[in-house]
């Protein structure tokens, strides 16, 4: 089944979305893209300052490394 759904968009994703042939599936597509992605995770989403600090309590990060990392923690 398929509703009618009203949303305001910027003005330059409007004129983008012009030039396609089959504007309700594209935003329909987009959409379900953005949700399915919403409940995966990514790396990039965790803070830099978490990740070193994850990697300093790791047995296979070695010492150096580790050593390094603290010295950044500790700057920041």
């Amino acid at each position: 089944m398929r509703m009618t759904k009203t949303f305001s968009l910027d003005v330059k994703t409007i004129i983008k979305l012009k030039g396609c042939r089959n504007q309700s599936a594209v935003v329909e597509r987009a959409v379900n893209k953005y949700l399915n992605e919403k409940d995966e995770f990514s790396l990039g989403d965790v803070p830099t300052r978490s990740l070193l600090a994850a990697l300093t309590s790791r047995d296979d990060c070695p010492s150096g490394i580790v050593a390094l990392i603290a010295d950044s923690l500790n700057r920041l």
